[in-house]
């Protein structure tokens, strides 16, 4: 008889394995099975611990709220563990959305001043001039058209790949996930424009190169933003 619902010891608790073709109906009488097998073994080993994170994994099926309710409360009322997360192979049409804003290119076209702040949920192109004080912030990378005098942060949730396109000879803040780099040219009226790459190289440190390497720094680049470069 196929086993559909299924206990396995992981790194931090345990993980529930919930069949994705058995009915719910099913499910629920196994997992009160399960669970009252696992109660009558505490009960004779005098296990004492209490809150043991547990994930609960549906496969190729998406719960929904009430699934989910009905399965929280049978393993709190019947168990020691603690429902870290409910987990699946299946997108929700919100995740599926989110997750195709944050591996896309957004294109704005505006002039950035101080005070401003424009947000990307993935890499950004931004035409325009940023004003000291205008801050442009991307969880992905940051390509600018345009004169850079205010602060271009890319990798904000700690993604060190990102990187930064831009006129770096005027006067500017750039950070890639946690680090920080203050350009500030004094004499910047008297020197060309140049487009340069700002990345995180080997040695954990922020660093700049011509325009055509950027390909090699960030080989996907393509990919993300659709042939762009």
């Amino acid at each position: 008889m196929k086993q559909n619902v299924a206990l396995k010891g992981i790194k931090d608790g345990f993980l529930l394995n919930l069949s994705d073709t058995a009915s719910f109906e099913e499910l629920l009488e196994e997992l009160d099975g399960l669970l009252d097998h696992l109660r009558a073994e505490r009960k004779l080993s005098g296990e004492t611990r209490q809150d043991i994170q547990l994930e609960v994994h549906s496969g190729n099926r998406l719960l929904n709220d009430e699934q989910k309710s009905q399965i929280s409360t049978k393993i709190e009322e019947k168990s020691h563990f603690s429902i870290k997360s409910f987990t699946s192979n299946v997108l929700t049409y919100e995740r599926a959305i989110e997750w195709q804003k944050e591996v896309s290119l957004e294109m704005k076209v505006q002039t950035v001043r101080s005070g401003q702040i424009i947000d990307a949920p993935g890499d950004i192109l931004l035409i325009g001039k940023v004003h000291p004080g205008g801050v442009v912030r991307a969880k992905g990378s940051i390509f600018i058209i345009g004169e850079l005098h205010g602060l271009a942060h890319a990798g904000i949730e700690g993604d060190t790949t990102a990187v930064i396109v831009a006129d770096f000879l005027t006067k500017a803040q750039i950070r890639i996930a946690d680090s920080i780099e203050v350009i500030d040219n004094e004499d910047e009226e008297s020197r060309s424009s140049k487009v340069e790459v700002a990345y995180i190289n080997d040695l954990h440190i922020l660093s700049f190169e011509t325009l055509d390497r950027l390909k090699k720094i960030q080989p996907s680049i393509d990919k993300v933003t659709g042939g762009l470069f």
